[in-house]
């Protein structure tokens, strides 16, 4: 197993001005960023004016040069999910060919809607910029999107869609039909880090109205179930995303005194189960038994006093061991995060536990047991091996 590449702080911020100077970077490996940053001529005025990001590159040039002098300047990278969507679909279900599209292909930083698009052929008739668009809307259940896009050539669209991205696909198509198992107009579930979500759908009607002798319909919504909901999908995925960002930053912006506690709490022989915080460790252990994803929310909850309620302590363990060594500042706009170049690598090593931890759960099932009230059972399409997905270069990128 080849390891994650490893950058220095100052390679960070090199790939970002290679990056920041022509977009395209963006998709390329960290090697390739690094060597067209050494092409580039910093004395040339016409570099940042000709430069995808003129803003963005001058203040990453201005970081490189206060890295260079050894000058503290607090500047972040940007580090982007690589079709984030498609990333927890895929690995939801467990599917190599999919994943494989958005990171999970070690030699190579791809973009996967412009892989699906080369492999359709359909240069000189649809652009690349409008098959992205319409895989983003598709992969959260859109017909109407591909339909217009493509046009006579829609069933291309979905045969390539099945065999470029068979399980991200077939988990797609199988949460729109989810919707007939839920009997009622609201739906809810709640994610491993306890966060509760509840959606209420609501249909609609035409109200028939005249203006100057003609006759219109204007719809209103109404308070009953639809037949279709193509937000169940898009709702569920969501949460995933957003339960992401959460964990991202209790990893990275954890507290160090609450791992001091937790270590003494671990090496004392004292395991009480009368504490105040006993209710929440309680929901967020069981809420780990029936997903098989635990949450770094539940280390707010183990005390001396509270400790006895967990089963077995090793999951505890290694969940510490894979934090890093000390806290970070994380800024985040949803699939986006950045912070300080030195802590890069520890950002996306945390990135990766998290998908790793997705892959391995029953976070799918449970979540389609909960909106639908009854026991639905979903399985793997196939097997990715923790260790590729702790080690992809460009999950996050």
């Amino acid at each position: 197993m080849i390891p994650m590449q490893m950058l220095t702080g100052k390679e960070y911020i090199m790939a970002e001005i290679a990056c920041k100077h022509d977009k395209s970077m963006e998709k390329k490996t960290w090697n390739e960023r690094l060597a067209h940053f050494r092409t580039m001529d910093f004395f040339d005025k016409k570099l940042y004016k000709k430069a995808s990001d003129p803003i963005g590159l001058r203040a990453a040039v201005i970081a490189y040069d206060h890295a260079t002098t050894q000058t503290p300047s607090g500047y972040m990278i940007s580090l982007d999910a690589c079709s984030s969507g498609l990333q927890i679909l895929s690995l939801l279900v467990s599917c190599p060919t999919s994943f494989n599209l958005c990171g999970g292909d070690n030699s190579t930083c791809e973009s996967a809607y412009r892989v699906i698009y080369d492999d359709m052929g359909l240069s000189g008739v649809i652009t690349a910029k409008q098959v992205k668009q319409t895989i983003m809307t598709a992969l959260y259940g859109s017909t109407a999107m591909p339909e217009h896009t493509f046009g006579e050539n829609i069933d291309l669209f979905y045969e390539t869609m099945e065999k470029m991205a068979p399980g991200a696909w077939d988990l797609n198509m199988g949460l729109q039909e989810l919707w007939d198992q839920i009997s009622g107009s609201v739906y809810e579930w709640v994610m491993p880090d306890n966060f509760h979500a509840c959606i209420e759908t609501k249909d609609k009607e035409l109200l028939p109205f005249k203006f100057l002798d003609n006759e219109y319909t204007v719809p209103r919504k109404i308070d009953a179930r639809p037949d279709f909901h193509k937000g169940l999908g898009p709702n569920l995925i969501h949460s995933i995303d957003g339960m992401v960002v959460r964990e991202m930053f209790r990893r990275c912006m954890f507290k160090q005194s609450t791992i001091d506690r937790v270590l003494v709490v671990l090496n004392s022989t004292k395991r009480g189960t009368g504490g105040k915080s006993s209710q929440k460790l309680i929901e967020l252990w069981d809420h780990f038994l029936r997903t098989g994803f635990l949450s770094v929310r539940i280390l707010d909850y183990i005390y001396a006093d509270t400790i006895g309620h967990l089963g077995d302590l090793q999951h505890i363990k290694e969940m510490l061991r894979t934090l890093p060594t000390k806290p970070f500042e994380l800024v985040t706009v949803h699939d986006c995060f950045r912070c300080h170049p030195n802590y890069g690598n520890d950002l996306r090593k945390q990135y990766n536990i998290i998908m790793a931890d997705i892959n391995d759960s029953k976070m799918l099932e449970s979540m389609a047991k909960q909106v639908a009230h009854k026991g639905i059972k979903t399985h793997k399409v196939g097997k990715i091996d923790r260790e590729v997905i702790l080690n992809s270069n460009y999950t996050l990128a």
